[in-house]
């Protein structure tokens, strides 16, 4: 956010989105308790509206034209790049924008972002890089070809704000992927990801976790990999019952799942002293509160799997 803007005020709208967006959070203290009735609008007011959407328009390519030369600019102070960042990351959300913006040279902005000795500029700049792969193989492919993925590792170790963003920008370059996703284990990126399960940073903890689940999702043999690598060790280690709804519970208790579909992580679990009695005590806590539903049928699930004979069939 630049200097000097109030934080309680909505973002200036720099398109027909943002116009939207803008005028909705601008007026949301007027709303009317009950709907109100839509009138035809009259032609008056439809210039006026008219005229009033032209003035917002603007040149994308001019705009992020300057929002380059600004983080290009090593006289650019911190707020002016980080107010550069949200500007870029505020048009590439259209996917059309995001490519255009990838094939006029926009990556340039990448790496100098990612050595920011500023963590706002750092963190935008993965935010950035989440919003240019996100479900867009081109996206993916272009910023594989940089070859920013070991320094988004590093970055995992980073202060909270930088560290959540960077698992963020691992998942969206290596989700949906296979040419990233193989890249990323060749640099020991699943290894990565796991160290992040035993930090102290809750938030990153859980996206670790979640990023885990879903490769393994996509991707079955990996869950194999991820037991060979202690997967599930590291994720009993931090399995603490909770009285009510915890969501870093609850996503352990689902990659356990997950890892349990096969035979060397049922056996894992089972050489644990204490992973049953765990188990049994997440149950005794959360029946029949509606809000740990997930993370009670997740718990009998294990215990089923795990300690009635039937851990057999769950290999694949």
């Amino acid at each position: 956010m630049a200097s000097g803007e109030d934080p309680e005020q909505p973002r200036q709208p720099r398109n027909m989105q943002g116009l939207l967006k803008f005028a909705m959070e601008a007026t949301k203290s007027e709303d009317a308790p009950n709907p109100a009735q839509l009138q035809p609008m009259d032609e008056e007011r439809r210039r006026f509206l008219e005229e009033a959407l032209k003035s917002l328009t603007v040149n994308v390519i001019e705009e992020l034209e300057k929002a380059m030369n600004v983080l290009l600019d090593n006289e650019s102070n911190e707020d002016a790049k980080t107010e550069a960042i949200e500007t870029v990351i505020d048009y590439v959300q259209d996917m059309d924008t995001a490519n255009d913006f990838l094939k006029v040279g926009g990556s340039a902005i990448i790496e100098p972002g990612l050595e920011s000795p500023s963590s706002r500029v750092r963190s935008g700049t993965l935010r950035l890089i989440g919003e240019l792969t996100q479900n867009s193989p081109f996206g993916q492919k272009h910023l594989l070809e940089l070859n920013i993925l070991e320094k988004l590792t590093q970055l995992l170790g980073c202060e909270p704000s930088v560290s959540q963003q960077a698992m963020h920008a691992i998942s969206c370059m290596v989700r949906h992927y296979e040419p990233c996703l193989t890249a990323f284990i060749e640099i020991g990126g699943l290894e990565c990801i796991l160290a992040c399960i035993q930090t102290d940073d809750e938030k990153l903890r859980i996206r670790a976790s979640f990023l885990i689940a879903n490769l393994c999702t996509e991707h079955e043999p990996l869950i194999e990999e991820f037991v060979k690598l202690n997967a599930v060790e590291r994720v009993m280690a931090g399995l603490q019952p909770a009285r009510s709804y915890d969501a870093k519970l609850e996503t352990a208790l689902s990659t356990l799942n997950l890892l349990t579909e096969s035979k060397e992580g049922i056996r894992r679990c089972r050489a644990s002293d204490t992973f049953k009695q765990k188990l049994e005590t997440i149950v005794k806590l959360n029946e029949g509160k509606k809000e740990c539903q997930e993370q009670l049928e997740y718990a009998q699930s294990l215990l089923k799997r795990c300690y009635s004979g039937e851990q057999e069939g769950a290999d694949r």
